[in-house]
């Protein structure tokens, strides 16, 4: 029997219709699409009638649409992990690897980190594309070889080392964070910093401020946030680019925290003027590099919703989501996360509902714990509109990733 990725497939060929164009007519995600077109992912009822559409099946799309089984709505409890078994992964030294790290000499030890140095930009490109999910267990792994060298390194390569150990806690310090374990995101925030302090790497210690920032918005510390995002400025000194744009982007959201809008904005607003305008997302243009203007914009949306403007929230998340590159898949997830808030507010359910099912795909995918429990606050809004089929499509989901 023919499924129906299969007979999407078969009409998009007949059609002359790419992957891409069909996201643009239906707007939906790409990514999203080929999951349904590879039979990977069912397709809600709302997605069937779209590409019906827009393929002018004449009927033959909808009718293949697998049948799910019908269950009472419900609301997960927030903040559930995605995954309820197993653990994180963690940097564990091999006393093998210690011993092996004593011998190398300065040769052996220079192209050990030139090496590492380039296996850090994949796994940073691996997250953005993929999610921590797929980065995490890579990067520890580095890390406890970093780990290890550190405890017999010395001058003049253990500065070199220290920079890229601090690097890497960094990246390990976003990463738990993403996965649903802050304790040990602050843990390794604490070490990149203390790290970089020991290498004299300044803007290192102004991007470990960055992610402190972070992590104190995510506790609503509002005075801390903007604390360390100034911090993080003075660090940085006056070298202008990317990474300026990310910091103050960050002060914004610690001035909304505090209810200032027009100083939110006013930083919004100038760090559209240091985001840059490409980027390949394995951060080679620096710390920062991800900061393009449709991220500045993603990021103004949230700050709408902190400040209670859900309308603009909207407007600025649907302008993110239409500019952001398809490397940022997380970031995808987050505007659709953000927006679906917004429209829930707004009380849209179906399109808060089909934003939220992006979103939650995008956390399903990548194991994205942040993404999920954004996705989870929506759904007590939603469930009075289950009698709506993209909401209870989207509950459905909701329910089966809770229970996983």
């Amino acid at each position: 029997m023919t499924t129906f990725g299969e007979k999407m497939r078969a009409l998009m060929q007949e059609r002359g219709v790419s992957l891409r164009q069909l996201a643009k007519l239906i707007h939906y995600d790409a990514g999203y699409l080929s999951k349904v077109a590879s039979d990977v992912k069912r397709p809600s009822s709302s997605v069937a009638h779209r590409l019906e559409t827009a393929l002018d099946a004449e009927g033959e799309l909808v009718k293949l649409v697998p049948k799910r089984a019908v269950a009472e709505p419900r609301v997960p409890e927030a903040g559930a992990p995605i995954q309820a078994s197993g653990s994180l992964p963690a940097p564990v030294v091999d006393p093998l690897v210690d011993r092996r790290m004593r011998r190398l000499s300065a040769g052996q030890t220079e192209e050990l980190l030139s090496d590492m140095r380039e296996q850090w930009h994949v796994l940073v490109r691996t997250d953005n594309l993929l999610g921590s999910r797929h980065a995490l267990g890579g990067v520890c792994t580095q890390l406890a070889i970093l780990v290890a060298l550190l405890c017999h390194i010395r001058p003049p390569l253990r500065r070199a080392t220290l920079r890229l150990a601090a690097r890497y806690a960094e990246s390990a310090a976003w990463l738990y964070g993403d996965a649903g374990d802050p304790a040990a995101g602050r843990r390794w925030a604490r070490t990149a910093m203390e790290w970089a302090l020991e290498a004299g790497d300044r803007p290192m210690i102004a991007w470990a401020l960055f992610r402190r920032s972070q992590q104190a918005q995510s506790e609503g510390n509002g005075a801390q946030v903007v604390g360390l995002a100034e911090a993080a400025c003075r660090e940085q000194g006056d070298a202008a680019g990317p990474m300026m744009a990310a910091i103050l982007q960050q002060q914004a959201h610690g001035w909304a925290l505090d209810g200032a809008e027009a100083a939110s904005h006013r930083l919004l607003d100038r760090a559209h003027e240091y985001a840059t305008t490409g980027d390949a997302g394995d951060a080679r243009s620096g710390h920062g590099s991800f900061c393009t203007p449709a991220y500045v914009e993603m990021q103004r949306g949230w700050v709408w919703l902190t400040l209670g403007g859900h309308e603009r929230a909207v407007k600025a998340f649907e302008a993110a989501i239409a500019d952001l590159s398809p490397t940022y898949q997380r970031d995808r997830g987050l505007a659709h996360a953000g927006l679906s808030i917004a429209l829930a507010a707004e009380d849209k359910p179906e399109a808060a509902a089909l934003a939220a099912a992006q979103a939650l795909a995008v956390a399903q995918d990548g194991g994205s714990t942040r993404i999920f429990s954004m996705v989870t606050s929506v759904a007590p809004r939603l469930v009075r509109h289950a009698h709506l089929d993209p909401v209870a499509e989207f509950l459905a989901e909701l329910n089966a990733t809770s229970a996983l």
